[in-house]
């Protein structure tokens, strides 16, 4: 037995300084990290078979211990235990190891933070994985623990409906990234900034400065639009001028409008156009882009296209048009309000009043 732990402690030393040669010739450091996880686990998985030889070479020869064959079941199933925790642990190291490296190579920082959250879920399946294969190989009739464990799954769901659901949708969140922390969402009516995703609900904080708290199920049931991933954000404006403005001007208010959107940066026009004769107006749209989803840069530039619209009508001469009504009368008598004319009782005539 000395002499073979003395095999296996020699061994371990040249093939880990030939592994770790062989690793240091790459730039890449995941490799290095994945040879020291797997000589770290079979260096002892080794010796335990080492253990395991020298057991069963002293049960061969004292006929007191074989005798006891609970003593020899109990000792294996200790090396079993040992050697299934060993492998359980290279598993989900080496597992999330290459994973996390692989998601960071394509800078992947979403489906990173992913990982971390559901790591130790990831751990807990192969330690259950690991313990039935335990109880398998000590011949426990599995039979009735996978019908005892269909039958609490069942109650359980039933019992847990709500929560379970919640859960699951807590994983729609972080696989499926609808939205991330600090972004600003519309759901129901709400505009709120996320705040935190729990496993049954979510925390947001709304404009106003209140705390709203959510199931993961009622939020996920809603239309949910996310501000936060804008490329950029199309602004759409209505003006009106007046009827009485020439035909010289209304041809000039487009580029007007134009050359004012491209002097406040950082706005991207994109066009104007004279749309419609509206009741009161001559009505004009225009469009423009602000990079990037900060709504208030973006009120910003629009206060900003504001001003200068006003500075650059004002030069021109161009009225903004306001709601007016015209009145035609006739056959009537002149209103109170209008100064006396002269005019025949029965004569048309004509009334503008603001509304």
């Amino acid at each position: 037995m000395a002499l073979g732990a003395f095999v296996v402690w020699l061994a371990s030393r040249l093939l880990k300084r030939w592994v770790m040669r062989l690793v240091g010739r790459t730039s890449s450091r995941t490799d290095d990290l994945l040879a020291s996880l797997v000589l770290s686990t079979i260096t002892p998985l080794a010796y335990l078979g080492v253990a395991v030889w020298g057991w069963q070479s002293l049960v061969s020869e004292l006929q007191a211990l074989a005798a006891g064959a609970w003593l020899d079941r109990v000792v294996e199933g200790a090396f079993q235990l040992v050697a299934i925790v060993l492998v359980v642990r290279l598993v989900n190291s080496s597992l999330l190891l290459l994973l996390d490296r692989s998601l960071r190579r394509f800078g992947k920082d979403r489906q990173i933070a992913t990982l971390q959250s559901l790591a130790p879920m990831i751990r807990t399946l192969f330690w259950l994985l690991g313990g039935l294969v335990f109880l398998q190989n000590q011949g426990v009739e599995m039979g009735a623990i996978y019908a005892s464990l269909a039958g609490a799954g069942i109650g359980i769901g039933l019992a847990l409906k709500g929560p379970v659901s919640n859960f699951i949708n807590y994983l729609t969140i972080l696989l499926d990234q609808p939205f991330e922390i600090g972004q600003v969402i519309q759901f129901g009516g709400h505009w709120a900034s996320v705040e935190r995703v729990g496993i049954r609900s979510s925390s947001l904080r709304s404009l106003d400065g209140e705390r709203i708290v959510i199931s993961n199920e009622d939020l996920l049931s809603q239309t949910i639009r996310n501000f936060g991933d804008l490329p950029r954000r199309r602004l759409v404006h209505h003006i009106g001028v007046e009827y009485q403005t020439s035909l010289e001007k209304v041809r000039r208010i487009p580029a007007l409008l134009q050359q004012v959107v491209e002097q406040v940066p950082p706005a991207e026009f994109d066009r104007c156009h004279f749309v419609r004769f509206a009741d009161s107006a001559l009505e004009f749209e225009f469009v423009y882009f602000v990079p990037g989803g900060d709504y208030v840069l973006a009120l910003n530039v629009q206060q900003e296209v504001n001003y200068q619209i006003m500075e650059k009508f004002l030069g021109e001469a161009i009225a903004f048009a306001y709601p007016t009504q015209t009145l035609f009368l006739e056959g009537g008598s002149t209103p109170p309000a209008m100064p006396s004319t002269g005019s025949s009782a029965n004569s048309l005539q004509v009334i503008s009043s603001k509304t």
